[in-house]
């Protein structure tokens, strides 16, 4: 879900990228690091880092998205963030730029994703001011922060930012499109009173939740209707299924997509 090279325009190279070690609610945190001289929004950029962390669920991801927005509004979150930019530009320039002091604009509210923000950071370095625009993002269960380091005395317009972060949106709305991969099977004997059970099946995209519903289909597997109640992940077939084929729909979704496939139908119901 990080940048990629064809985010840019021609010529944009990565030089580091990587998964990190993380610790919960965290599940994973990728980093990459674009070389100097990509172009976003016909702009040349010292350096771009788009880093991505996953977490367990859409609601510890919507805590840490507000918490990483205070840190950029507070002294104390902005001390941290600050030296963590001055080490990456440091290291991308092989410490051909020496920081002297560093500034943040005020955080401005942006539409991409299901919440974003960027603002500005203002860093005096020994040849020159230099211009980082500082993008923030959240779809369901990622979060995304994209950095773009302008060249010295080089100005970091507000466009550009909002062009990564709907880039991002783009590369976040896409992974968490949910996909069916094999189907949802039912396993069990198809006869009265024994229970069968709905197996899911596997899905891309993320799912956070499932749903079930059972179906009465006729002696040919076809005409299926839902049964009402039959909403749990098993079912026991009673009197009025006698003679019937049964299927299982799975429903399953994220704050992003939700799609729908249900199984082969069962035999006969004996």
């Amino acid at each position: 879900m990080a940048l990629s090279t064809s985010d840019f325009a021609r010529g944009a190279v990565v030089y580091q990228q990587g998964f990190q070690s993380v610790q919960t609610p965290l599940v994973a945190k990728y980093v990459r690091y674009f070389a100097p001289g990509a172009r976003l929004g016909g702009q040349r950029l010292l350096s771009v880092a788009s880093i991505v962390d996953l977490f367990d669920d859409a609601g510890t991801t919507s805590l840490a998205f507000d918490a990483v927005r205070a840190a950029f509004n507070s002294p104390a979150g902005r001390q941290v963030i600050a030296k963590q930019f001055i080490q990456e530009i440091t290291a991308s320039t092989k410490g051909k730029l020496k920081v002297k002091s560093v500034a943040f604009g005020r955080v401005v509210t942006l539409t991409a994703g299901q919440g974003s923000f960027r603002l500005v950071m203002k860093i005096r370095t020994n040849v020159g001011p230099v211009e980082v625009g500082i993008v923030g993002i959240v779809v369901d269960r990622a979060i995304g922060l994209l950095a773009l380091d302008g060249f010295p005395r080089r100005h970091v317009p507000a466009a550009m930012a909002v062009l990564g972060a709907q880039k991002l949106a783009q590369h976040f709305q896409v992974a968490f499109m949910i996909r069916n991969i094999t189907p949802p099977t039912v396993a069990g004997t198809p006869a009265l009173g024994s229970t069968l059970t709905a197996n899911r099946g596997s899905w891309a995209g993320g799912p956070s939740s499932f749903t079930y519903q059972w179906n009465r289909c006729d002696a040919a597997g076809a005409n299926c209707t839902a049964i009402a109640g039959a909403v749990s992940q098993t079912y026991v077939p009673g009197t009025a299924d006698a003679g019937t084929r049964l299927t299982v729909t799975v429903t399953a979704t994220n704050s992003v997509s939700s799609i729908p496939i249900s199984s082969a139908a069962t035999a006969p119901v004996a």
